[in-house]
């Protein structure tokens, strides 16, 4: 019975985020929940529709954890997901659960080696590489970015805003920040490229 209550969850929420992601990478159908990125997948994302980037790597000064409620919105319709960031000094973890806090996955982005560990079949979840891009996006205050990716992409950092386009002015991300706990957090996430956002609620 619980087996059974878990997959319809997962599903339920694995489908939307495959329809949030259809149009920007392809997602694998292995379904071994173990196996490591590095054996089946290029670690690249699609910034846009028709450009591949190498998948960056950042750090950060000060390891923190943040619980939270990530809430998507494509097309006018809403699905949310309990995640687990941990910032480290060797890079990041992102763990993904349901809302009854059911495991889906758990990614180790670290020393510039992506692992991750899988309890529904890959073919279900989101593409992972384009979801850590995000991560990163959001919560690298350094500006490290700036540098990682393709010169013809620019990274502007306001306090309460971050904004991502390509030198010709087209916008592909925009970032909203809040005050949360004595810090600037982001709250808000907007891909124009693909067309969704994404709300942020810390727990």
């Amino acid at each position: 019975m619980l087996f059974n209550r878990f997959i319809k969850a997962s599903r339920y929420f694995t489908v939307f985020f495959l329809m949030l992601f259809t149009c920007s990478c392809s997602v694998s159908t292995d379904t071994d929940d173990k196996k490591t990125l590095n054996e089946s997948q290029s670690e690249y994302i699609n910034i846009e529709k028709d450009r591949k980037i190498p998948l960056p790597f950042v750090t950060f000064d000060e390891e923190n954890e943040y619980r939270q409620i990530l809430t998507a919105d494509y097309n006018g319709k809403k699905n949310s997901l309990l995640c687990i960031v941990k910032l480290k000094e060797n890079g990041l973890n992102l763990t993904g659960l349901t809302l009854s806090s059911l495991p889906l996955f758990n990614l180790k982005y670290e020393n510039k080696e992506l692992e991750g560990k899988y309890y529904v079949p890959r073919s279900m979840l989101p593409p992972v590489n384009h979801v850590l891009f995000d991560i990163m996006l959001s919560f690298d205050r350094k500006n490290t970015l700036s540098n990682e990716i393709s010169k013809e992409y620019i990274i502007i950092r306001d306090d309460n805003l971050v904004t991502l386009r390509k030198n010709d002015g087209k916008a592909i991300y925009k970032i909203e920040y809040a005050p949360y706990k004595n810090r600037l957090l982001p709250v808000k996430i907007v891909n124009q490229e693909f067309n969704y956002s994404i709300t942020l609620k810390y727990l």
